[in-house]
């Protein structure tokens, strides 16, 4: 298993906000979402994508990574936590490329063996079988899913059986998009928010876009009014407001 990264901090985003947590970043991703337009350099070449660009383009960062076993992984997991009691946040990149691995699959049960909480960070485009992988019904999901914002095809980003399996299977699920100003301006979000609603209902939460603060401020009012105007949960990003785009926190 390739990760780029793995840190105690408190979780950012989402239904589960200001929990501690420890970040276990799998590298590799099914989606570059050129649109959020954050951009890094890397050997004279200016990769653009979203704010996790070391997870997703793997070639150019390859040699970053470190490998792990399952009982490294899982070594590393207790090495972080000390004496506390963090959920573990699984994210990426697309973790859920992983969820077939052997490898994978017993660090998971690991983790659920001493009655870790698991939090899987996902654009839910990739469905579980649930049945034939059980585990995954003691987990719970931060649905990610892109909207047209991102840059990706529609065709490529909502999976209709997926998203529905989350909701049925999982310990608990909850969707959590990420919105601009002119997004919300020009009527995109509610439609399109709307849409994968009637796919399948789930909690919302919203987000302001931005890779640092003074993004993150200036979409963040027009975020939280759209989710007064519509009823949904308002979610900022801890992370950055606090630490910027620095990795590793």
């Amino acid at each position: 298993m390739e990760i780029v990264e793995t840190f105690l901090s408190i979780q950012g985003e989402g239904a589960y906000s200001g929990k501690l947590a420890i970040f276990v970043r799998f590298a590799g991703c099914n989606f570059n979402c050129i649109g959020f337009g954050v951009s890094k350099k890397k050997d004279d070449n200016i990769l653009i994508g979203c704010d996790t660009i070391r997870a997703v383009f793997t070639k150019n960062f390859a040699s970053t990574y470190k490998k792990y076993t399952a009982q490294e992984l899982f070594n590393e997991v207790i090495f972080l936590k000390k004496d506390f009691n963090p959920i573990i946040v699984i994210t990426g990149g697309e973790p859920l490329l992983y969820h077939k691995n052997e490898e994978f699959l017993k660090w998971i049960k690991l983790l659920l063996e001493q009655n870790f909480l698991l939090h899987f960070e996902t654009n839910a485009s990739i469905e579980i079988d649930f049945k034939k992988y059980p585990v995954y019904e003691k987990c719970y999901f931060s649905l990610g899913v892109k909207l047209s914002n991102s840059g990706v095809s529609k065709e490529k980003r909502i999976n209709k059986k997926a998203l529905q399996a989350f909701k049925k299977n999982a310990k608990d699920s909850f969707y959590k998009f990420v919105l601009d100003e002119d997004f919300i301006f020009n009527h995109q979000a509610q439609e399109e928010i709307r849409e994968i609603l009637t796919i399948c209902e789930n909690e919302v939460y919203c987000m302001p876009m931005g890779s640092n603060r003074e993004e993150i401020s200036k979409n963040a009012l027009s975020v939280a009014e759209f989710c007064i105007k519509n009823g949904y949960n308002y979610s900022d990003r801890l992370h950055i407001r606090v630490w910027g785009d620095k990795e590793g926190v």
